[in-house]
């Protein structure tokens, strides 16, 4: 599984250290959200493809994410923050600071695979879904119960983050597919048709 959970807490608390956010919470806080959301993605994320494939039969692909925009992210954080109560300086530098190593992580590492209807090496493009904002903020905050980080603005914040993490991910970002194979049976291709949304997922 390529979301490491150490990785993607090492890029939030760099991006922190950049824009001068310290604390004695900062490194067990980002720990707990980057193991729950590189928990829960992978875990949970379907990637549908509407792969243009030859002829008939049955394939594979294979895709890589891109889309997601750290800024954009950290904004329907801070929109979501702000409607429940929470604004300040440091509440956007921490959601900068989130959605940098969320976003990273995922333009780095995932990958997607599935099957589609015709097995031709043609490509795609595929959507990402089954993201649940209160799922991730779940266990966001069971990560952080586990740290003895709690306070009357952490679940809020959880809230909010948990939000801009799923919505961005699945209103921007996109897979590119290729499919992988040859296309087999009867007609004698090639036939192009429309891959059946294929169900797949992010690894």
């Amino acid at each position: 599984m390529p979301f490491v959970s150490n990785s993607t807490s090492g890029l939030m608390q760099s991006k922190a250290a950049g824009s001068q956010i310290t604390g004695q919470k900062l490194s067990p806080k980002v720990s707990a959200i980057s193991a729950a959301a590189c928990q829960y993605i992978p875990a949970s994320a379907t990637v549908s493809s509407n792969n243009i494939v030859l002829g008939p039969g049955a394939g594979t692909y294979i895709g890589m994410l891109i889309g997601v925009v750290p800024t954009n992210m950290s904004s329907l954080m801070v929109a979501a923050a702000a409607a429940s109560g929470l604004s300040g300086r440091d509440i956007k530098k921490l959601c900068d600071a989130v959605s940098f190593g969320i976003c990273q992580t995922l333009l780095s590492t995932a990958k997607s695979q599935g099957t589609v209807v015709g097995g031709g090496p043609e490509a795609g493009q595929g959507t990402i879904a089954a993201l649940v904002p209160n799922a991730l903020q779940g266990l966001i905050m069971a990560q952080l119960a586990g740290k003895q980080i709690m306070g009357s603005k952490t679940m809020s914040l959880v809230k909010a983050m948990a939000t801009g993490i799923c919505n961005h991910i699945m209103q921007n970002g996109k897979v590119i597919t290729t499919c992988v194979g040859a296309a087999a049976g009867p007609p004698a291709g090639p036939v192009s048709i429309p891959g059946a949304p294929g169900p797949g997922k992010l690894i």
